[in-house]
């Protein structure tokens, strides 16, 4: 078996295992976890229905590899069918980010509905294009300026 391919099984399994846990953690609770001290957000964005989307990065959980970093990230989002501040879990995404070069890279993503339902997955590794002042940069620079010390 090439490294090659034992990285990537180890890379899926890891993130079905985070994702298995993650789901765990949303089903017990809800606001709670977005307030959990291990997870700083990063900013907010819009979806593709307008919505506003919080989003968190995992520095406390990162994986370090010399240059590269390997983090989650999480979305979040206001249900829409009351006026609370009610969130939920909308996105859950584990990515790697090149600090010597500043490419960003997709390595999966779960998707999921108000009522927690997962929506979809890809477990595709793609590049993320971004620029200067988007949540991809911001996502970056926290990746990069962590040095994985508490």
């Amino acid at each position: 078996m090439t490294e090659f391919r034992k990285i990537k099984i180890v890379s899926k399994l890891v993130f079905v295992i985070c994702a298995i846990f993650f789901l765990g953690l949303y089903s017990c609770g809800s606001d709670e976890v977005t307030k959990d001290h291990e997870w700083k957000y990063v900013g907010d964005v819009r979806d593709e229905q307008g919505q506003n989307v919080s989003v968190f990065i995992d520095l406390k959980g990162m994986h370090i590899e010399g240059n590269i970093r390997k983090f989650w990230i999480r979305y979040y989002a206001k249900k829409d069918s009351d006026q609370s501040k009610e969130t939920y879990m909308r996105q859950l995404g584990f990515w790697e980010v090149d600090c010597n070069d500043r490419t960003l890279y997709v390595l999966g993503e779960e998707y999921y509905g108000v009522d927690g339902q997962v929506l979809g997955r890809s477990e595709e590794r793609f590049k993320e294009d971004y620029k200067q002042g988007t949540i991809g940069d911001k996502l970056a620079s926290a990746a990069c300026r962590y040095a994985g010390r508490d």
